[in-house]
């Protein structure tokens, strides 16, 4: 009876990524600058090239952000589910570095996107970014 309630929690929890995110399964991003650049493009003086360099951001990025905060849902699922089960401690080892591997993916994919920002926006640009980031 345990593992049957123990295996329809799980299925529950995996069926229902929503869930997972609004119990903040993934850490915080470290910082966020193309919302605050969509936000003050005016104010950043952005030019039209840098606009449309913008909305096409905007329009591809978030889709591959996801697929790997996907793979990071995935992989701490199959941890929790091998710690839930009681699988061997090598198994949760290999699990647990698969996790820390999706994260970093997840966090340089983040610091990626700061490293685009950085090259497309003028040096002054991306001071004032950051003075509208509150970010220093």
């Amino acid at each position: 009876m345990k593992k049957i309630l123990l295996g329809a929690a799980l299925a529950l929890a995996v069926a229902t990524p929503g869930l997972a995110e609004q119990k903040r399964e993934l850490s915080a991003p470290i910082v966020a600058f193309t919302p605050v650049i969509k936000k003050n493009a005016d104010a950043l003086e952005l030019t039209e090239a840098q606009r449309a360099d913008l909305a096409n951001w905007i329009a591809t990025m978030p889709a591959k952000r996801k697929a790997v905060e996907a793979k990071v849902l995935d992989a701490r699922a199959a941890l929790r589910q091998a710690i839930i089960e009681g699988a061997p401690t090598e198994e949760r080892a290999t699990l647990a570095a698969k996790v820390g591997e999706m994260e970093t993916k997840l966090v340089l994919t983040r610091s990626n996107c700061t490293d685009h920002w950085r090259a497309t926006l003028t040096e002054a640009q991306f001071a004032k970014m950051l003075e509208l980031a509150a970010v220093m």
